[in-house]
């Protein structure tokens, strides 16, 4: 309420002068202080003038009433009390504090804002990148199925029937692909005996296939001539380098047959 600091109303009421900046202070503390509790200032130091430090020139402070101090002795008085009749620093430190936690904050939200838009942009950077891979990856494997494709078809034998008669059909075999299969199979619910010699050389395994047991024969390097006896040609499918071999035309009215493949050309 006095503006003035704790130590000193503790040495205006415990009467130690010492400690005052000086002596005009002691009067100006001492009546701001009655004038404050509601005493009258004036007649206090005149009552107790006998105790209370007089200062060079006091008479015409006194005849004028006032013990407001002038500019330099005020200055002087903030430099040697750290007082301000304008309010202290301690006053005025709250709001610097509170102001710069707000511009803290503020950096704060703005760093948080930057590192979100800076984590956006890299997902959508690595979301982009992972799409691009992964079309990459679909057109590689899209062509390169196109290519196996083209090779396997580029690979199949060409299987052209020269004669049947009497259950005796003649193949002749070219761009044969080698080492290569020979497969046979039958129609859904058939059966058929199967016998298979390549270059004069039975080759097992031979005997009964059906829809659950096809027939695969591995026709080695050297493959020249191969030769397969049906016992039921119209059920039987055979297939030679993923070609499908062209039937005999009397495959409907003789059962069993001998075909005979001579290879011409190999790859």
């Amino acid at each position: 309420m006095t503006k003035i600091q704790k130590r000193y109303l503790i040495a205006i009421e415990e009467g130690d002068y010492e400690i005052m900046p000086g002596n005009f202070y002691v009067r100006a503390f001492i009546k701001q202080y009655a004038d404050t509790v509601g005493l009258d200032g004036d007649r206090l130091l005149g009552d107790h003038a006998n105790v209370i430090p007089e200062i060079h020139g006091s008479s015409q402070v006194e005849d004028s009433g006032s013990f407001s101090p002038s500019r330099s002795e005020t200055r002087r008085a903030s430099k040697k009390t750290n007082f301000n009749y304008g309010g202290s620093v301690q006053n005025k430190l709250p709001t610097f504090l509170l102001a710069v936690a707000v511009v803290a904050i503020v950096l704060v939200v703005w760093k948080a804002t930057l590192d979100d838009d800076d984590n956006q942009v890299q997902i959508e950077v690595a979301s982009n990148i992972s799409q691009t891979t992964v079309a990459s990856q679909e057109m590689h494997s899209s062509g390169t199925e196109q290519t196996e494709s083209a090779v396997t078809a580029e690979r199949t034998a060409q299987v052209t029937l020269v004669s049947s008669a009497d259950g005796y059909a003649e193949y002749d075999v070219s761009s044969l692909s080698l080492p290569s299969e020979l497969k046979i199979s039958v129609a859904a619910g058939g059966s058929s005996w199967i016998g298979v010699s390549v270059n004069g050389i039975v080759q097992e395994p031979s005997g009964i296939v059906d829809t659950e047991n096809p027939l695969t024969v591995v026709l080695p390097l050297n493959t020249s001539e191969i030769e397969v006896i049906v016992g039921v040609m119209p059920a039987t499918i055979i297939e030679l380098d993923g070609a499908v071999v062209e039937m005999p035309d009397d495959y409907q009215e003789i059962q069993t047959q001998t075909l005979s493949f001579t290879v011409k050309g190999v790859e």
